[in-house]
């Protein structure tokens, strides 16, 4: 473990101008690219030493926005597909090529989003026994406390902790959340139970996954090229009035389904079919595509047990006088 603690703290990073003192004058990339790995293997979502890029990478994008948000300017940003190009040129770390492809570090160079990185590699390999490290809670803390130490001021440490502390608890909560689901029990919690970025992090995460990224009223599904997906988490009784986070009382829900479902324009029928207001094509309205939804039925869960509860959908529709 000493080895790895030890390539941890001696990342090659570009020092810069657009750099303060939060990362030590140098870029960040590669260490916060590493905590939100970590986070992962924690999660098991990352169950091996290979790292793919062939699916949706939305949940890596998101915890590396997180540990960003920390510590970088507002109104910088950064793809993903920079770190994890770049960290091809420290040990541990090994781009591995499509069949019939070279990662040359033109390549590498060049590369500044997924869908670029998508055209040379199938992901990256860890070292097995990193991964092996990372695998335990132990090892996992010592390696993040090397990146801390080494990469970042001790105000930025303390907060890139507490945003560590926080992917953890959102997880928890989010883990929960499907228990309670299958169990076909309310969660009903005081919101002091968790924090409330815990909680909204560990809904939305519970939310997004049940429905595939997929809005569940009109059926769109884009994952942008850097990794952010088009669906928000949206409460069908808010939780503003129910303090409830049951997955059954949420769909994922695109911008405007999302604002449309949240201001009684479109509902959901006891068939599962969606149902819109007469309100929704007054005076001048031209509402386009909510008109042509009315009728069709939802997109639910490929888990029955994860669909909306008929208790919180009459909830809403009463609350509209749908």
């Amino acid at each position: 473990m000493q080895n790895y603690c030890a390539d941890f703290t001696k990342l090659n990073r570009a020092p810069g101008p657009m750099w303060g003192e939060e990362t030590k004058r140098r870029a960040p990339h590669k260490p916060i690219l590493l905590l939100a790995v970590l986070d992962l293997v924690h999660r098991g979502v990352i169950t091996s030493p290979f790292i793919s890029i062939s699916g949706d990478l939305v949940e890596l994008n998101e915890l590396f926005n997180l540990y960003w948000q920390c510590v970088v300017p507002l109104g910088q940003t950064s793809s993903i597909a920079f770190p994890f190009s770049r960290l091809n040129n420290e040990p541990f770390w090994e781009l591995v090529p499509i069949p019939g492809k070279s990662i040359t570090q033109a390549v590498i160079n060049n590369t500044s989003s997924v869908s670029y990185l998508r055209k040379y590699a199938l992901g990256a390999k860890l070292d097995d026994n990193l991964f092996a490290i990372m695998a335990t809670d132990t090892g996992r803390e010592g390696l993040r406390e090397a990146l801390l130490q080494s990469c970042f001021s001790p105000v930025a440490q303390i907060l890139l902790r507490e945003q560590s502390s926080i992917n953890r608890e959102a997880f928890d909560y989010g883990t929960l959340l499907e228990k309670q689901a299958h169990q076909q029990v309310a969660v009903e919690l005081p919101p002091d139970d968790y924090r409330p970025v815990a909680r909204s992090q560990g809904f939305r995460r519970s939310i997004i996954r049940a429905y595939d990224h997929r809005c569940a009223l009109c059926g769109v599904r884009i994952i942008t090229p850097d990794q952010q997906t088009a669906v928000d988490a949206a409460h069908i009784v808010p939780w503003s009035q129910s303090k409830n986070d049951d997955i059954r009382n949420g769909m994922a829900l695109c911008k405007l389904c999302h604002w449309a479902f949240d201001r009684g324009m479109i509902g959901v029928a006891n068939d599962y079919s969606v149902i819109t207001s007469r309100h929704i094509a007054a005076n001048a309205n031209v509402p386009g595509l909510l008109t042509t939804l009315a009728g069709r039925g939802i997109i639910p869960p490929a888990d029955k047990d994860l669909w909306p509860a008929q208790h919180y959908l009459v909830e809403h529709r009463k609350a509209w006088r749908l």
